[in-house]
């Protein structure tokens, strides 16, 4: 006599209820780890603008609003790989001879993407003083 070969109904629902379970708990881990990896991208690309504006600051004795000369990305207002939006601010202008300089600036990376939903760390600045900060405080960002 043929014996019928295969699962049940029972056993294929706790398959699913198992799977269901692992995926509950590793889908947020792996999500929460991208996310802390794709920040490397805000940290990279403020890095390298602030050392194009120390070089810029040599050359000129001012900073730079103009983004295209501080981001790599060839939009020209992206980090490298593209998760982060990145702005310049100056502060702390002086005029001589009818001319602005300014000797103080706070670059901006904004997440933007598949990284606009990083609730911890949704804005990193960088100053001319080195100073590093994230929007909202208290997070692990740097």
């Amino acid at each position: 006599m043929k014996r019928n070969q295969g699962f049940t109904l029972v056993e294929l629902m706790i398959v699913i209820a198992i799977v269901g379970v692992i995926m509950a708990v590793a889908l947020p881990a792996y999500n929460s780890h991208v996310q802390k990896t794709r920040r490397s991208d805000a940290r990279t690309a403020l890095q390298e603008a602030a050392a194009r504006q120390e070089r810029i600051y040599t050359e000129s004795n001012t900073y730079t609003a103009d983004l295209t000369r501080l981001v790599t990305n060839p939009d020209g207002q992206s980090s490298p790989e593209g998760y982060y939006d990145i702005s310049v601010a100056l502060s702390c202008s002086r005029t001589v001879s009818n001319t602005s300089y300014s000797s103080c600036f706070t670059l901006t990376a904004t997440a933007k993407g598949l990284q606009a939903d990083d609730a911890e760390c949704a804005t990193l600045t960088l100053t001319h003083a080195g100073v590093k900060a994230s929007t909202p405080a208290g997070g692990d960002c740097w």
